[in-house]
């Protein structure tokens, strides 16, 4: 019974000490295989071959205005309507009556004055015929023009010092020029148009009562435009003053051309780019309005060589390059000449190079990368 209990512990022994030799061969095989199994990241890859393009400069802007004008009013009184009425989107032409402010106390208190210069002359008619004979007939006839209803005329010119300082003395001068000022302020009761255009805004309706300074409507000139758009910096070399431009609306019809009128010279910290101002000139039969959200494409009479790629491919100015002697990717910066919906327009990359064309993500200096050429 011993001998059967030692030859099935030994069998035991046995089998187990096989099944752990089987065991510590097969491990270092298992390695490997897993070292066979590393993971190499794929990238999707072009071969470089640059070519010459035309370069265009786009971007959006809204169409407004050249001049858009507040109008306020400069004097107080009750507010009325001029020839068209005081609302939004009424079009008016040059120099037609906009508005209105009630003058009647102003006009009248203008006519006192008048006669209270009238007065002032008959006073001192007497001393003008002892003392200066010789004039008093221009100053009787200047007397005699003078009408309550209207601007009062120029004064005669004196012939001498004398004669000046008499009038100076007489408060004559004072108050005649007291008289234009209070004329000139009689004009500011109507205002006229400007220029041709539309009310954008009104502020105050009529019959209000109004102080200097409240501002009555807005007003826009009407075909009178620019298009502000904003240009990047790395393509700002591409456009001058006078550039011409084709203009076409978001769904791609062509509205007409224009050429730029004024580039500004501060870069918007934000974006990057520099606003540049288009003036719309010849219009097809679908005309322009304020506000209006619009494609500028500038012809920029430049050709350059390169390659486009897509704009997630390019980051900070610099892009991925393959290598494939020890297949790593290298940074090789690149110059952006042109960008638009297709991607951006580089310049920097040798022929027959391989550059990576989608974002890299884990990139180490040591990663080893394989490629897909497209």
């Amino acid at each position: 019974m011993k001998i059967r209990h030692i030859v099935i512990i030994a069998s035991f022994v046995l089998v187990n000490a096989l099944i752990l030799i089987a065991l510590l061969n097969a491990k270092p095989k298992e390695t490997e295989e897993e070292k066979d199994k590393t993971f190499i990241p794929h990238v999707e890859a072009i071969t470089v071959t640059n070519t010459e393009e035309d370069l265009t400069v786009s971007g959006y802007g809204t169409l407004s205005s050249y001049n858009t004008v507040d109008l306020a009013a400069e004097v107080q009184g009750k507010l009325y309507t001029g020839t068209r009425a005081l609302k939004p989107g009424i079009k008016f032409k040059k120099g037609e009556l906009l508005f209105r402010i009630d003058d009647v106390e102003a006009r009248y208190t203008n006519r006192a004055r008048k006669s209270a210069f009238i007065n002032l002359l008959a006073n001192i008619m007497p001393d003008i015929k002892i003392d200066f004979a010789s004039e008093y007939q221009k100053w009787n006839e200047y007397m005699e023009s003078i009408k309550l209803n209207e601007n009062l005329p120029q004064l005669p010119s004196w012939n001498s010092e004398k004669e000046k300082i008499f009038l100076s003395t007489r408060n004559i001068l004072s108050e005649y020029f007291n008289i234009k000022s209070q004329e000139e302020q009689l004009k500011k009761f109507s205002v006229y148009a400007p220029f041709n255009g539309m009310i954008s805004e009104v502020y105050m309706p009529e019959f209000s009562f109004v102080n200097p300074g409240a501002k009555i409507m807005k007003v826009v000139q009407t075909g009178n435009y620019e298009i502000p758009v904003a240009v990047p910096v790395s393509q700002l070399h591409l456009v001058e003053q006078g550039t011409e431009c084709s203009i076409y609306s978001t769904d791609g019809t062509q509205r007409g051309v224009g050429s730029v009128v004024r580039i500004s010279e501060v870069i918007n910290r934000t974006t990057q780019s520099v606003t540049i101002y288009v003036k719309p000139g010849s219009e097809n039969e679908r005309p322009y309005i304020e506000g209006e959200y619009l494609l500028v494409k500038i012809n920029a009479k430049i050709t350059q060589k390169g390659i486009r790629l897509p704009q997630s491919a390019i980051k900070d100015n610099q892009v991925y390059v393959y290598s494939k002697t020890d297949s790593l990717l290298y940074k090789k910066p690149i110059q952006i000449l042109n960008e638009n919906e297709l991607g951006a327009f580089v310049s920097g990359l040798q022929d027959n190079e391989t550059v990576v064309i989608q974002e890299v993500t884990n990139y180490s200096d040591s990663t080893r990368f394989a490629i897909i050429l497209k």
